[in-house]
């Protein structure tokens, strides 16, 4: 799942209370043990629990058994899927027993658990390319894929939508700044092409990804604490919670539990990827772009069209737009740290194909989320989305996805291998 850093935080309040309660009526009474709370959560998400139950044992089964790599791959790529979902349900149980600063930490470690996983089992098989293209992909695929579907979901239901333009006024330039951090080292090795350069590129990597991260952990401050109010919907605070499923020490061992088997998974998924390319001859760029973002956006995708549905468009940007600064800004730079610890040349120089996607996704969601502006009588301005402009996000996407759909496992013609 991709971290939902700037989501959760308000979904663990708001998510449960999408059927509203009319008054008088008795709410709905909490799971007495941890076993009810299983039952319910798995009676909830019934595709979810089936795919947990059949694809997790078949993901180990094909590879301990030395099947072809194509199903080794094809097996544990579907059961990622529905071990991210129980990560995210153990984290926001667990968060809910916690204070504010501790639950926003683990949100944003475990928020994109998967992610790291996939990024730290390529490393350590020497799939930089596949990391790096992971890392563009959950970016570009919150940004318009994610973004696209929840604005057509929700333009469906309402003609037009309101969200706090100051909240996705930060989370621009959040965005922007992730490309100027990424943009540099990139411009800088293709510009020079010597290999000096590229050693100072490494360094330079390194320490920036240092800089990017205090950047994300003021970006905590600033979203939990000081300016709150940015990132919420009007009346959002006065809602009531529903308590958790799972008691704490439950919910701590099944995100524990959860989490070792998910990164066996991403190993055997890695370790498949190469023949599997051959195999399906496509390029591993399509895997790391379009594929492998997949597993780690679908609890994003799911909420961020929920909740849009709902008329609740800030919350519904805070899992899409605020996702992306997330993949940015804490697992970009967090990713370049690992391969510094396996010594590995994980940089930031994400090639120039690749930048340019970037640049032009991220300046096409802030021309979106800066148009349409007005202003309400209490003197907040508020940004407006219609059906439309989820449209025009979604094409754009399938237009990037069928260019490197068509690229082929060429090595020779790989567009991350442009310089």
């Amino acid at each position: 799942m991709a971290s939902m850093m700037q989501a959760q935080h308000e979904v663990r309040r708001t998510s449960k209370g999408y059927s509203q309660v009319p008054s008088g009526e008795r709410r709905p009474e909490p799971p007495q043990n941890d076993i009810q709370g299983f039952i319910k959560i798995f009676s909830d998400h019934k595709i979810l629990a089936t795919m947990l139950f059949v694809a997790t044992p078949a993901g180990f089964g094909s590879h301990y058994m030395d099947m072809e790599p194509q199903y080794v791959f094809a097996c544990n790529f579907v059961a990622i899927i529905p071990l991210a979902w129980l990560i995210g349900k153990a984290t926001e149980d667990v968060a809910a027993k916690t204070g504010e600063t501790v639950g926003g930490l683990l949100n944003a470690t475990f928020g994109n658990v998967v992610e790291m996983l996939i990024c730290i089992a390529g490393i350590r098989n020497g799939e930089i390319e596949v990391v790096q293209c992971t890392l563009l992909g959950s970016i570009l695929s919150n940004l318009l894929l994610v973004m696209g579907c929840a604005f057509l979901a929700g333009g469906m239901f309402y003609a037009l939508q309101e969200y706090n333009q100051a909240g996705a006024a930060i989370q621009c330039s959040l965005m922007s700044m992730s490309v100027f951090a990424i943009g540099l080292p990139t411009i800088y090795t293709n510009v020079l092409h010597q290999e000096a350069e590229w050693e100072h590129m490494v360094e330079v990597s390194r320490w920036a990804s240092v800089l990017l991260l205090s950047i994300y952990f003021a970006y905590l401050v600033f979203q939990l604490k000081t300016h709150a109010d940015l990132f919420q919907d009007d009346g959002e605070s006065d809602e009531e919670e529903d308590p958790p499923d799972l008691s704490m020490g439950t919910a701590a061992v099944t995100l524990l539990l959860a989490t070792i088997i998910t990164s066996f998974s991403t190993d055997f998924l890695i370790a498949a990827l190469e023949t599997t390319v051959e195999t399906w001859n496509i390029s591993k760029e399509f895997v790391g772009i379009i594929m492998l973002p997949i597993i780690g956006n679908a609890a994003e995708h799911y909420t961020a069209i929920t909740v849009a549905m709902k008329d609740k468009m800030d919350l519904s940007l805070g899992v899409a737009a605020g996702s992306s600064c997330q993949m940015a800004l804490l697992v970009t730079p967090f990713t370049v740290l690992v391969g510094w610890f396996y010594g590995v040349d994980m940089t930031l120089n994400f090639h120039m194909f690749q930048l340019c996607v970037l640049i032009f996704a991220v300046f096409l969601v802030t021309t979106i989320l800066n148009t349409g502006r007005t202003e309400r009588e209490s003197g907040m301005l508020v940004g407006k989305t219609n059906w439309f402009q989820g449209y025009i996000l979604l094409v754009t996407y399938f237009v990037l996805a069928i260019i490197y759909f068509f690229e082929g496992p060429n090595h020779k013609h790989a567009l991350a291998d442009l310089y």
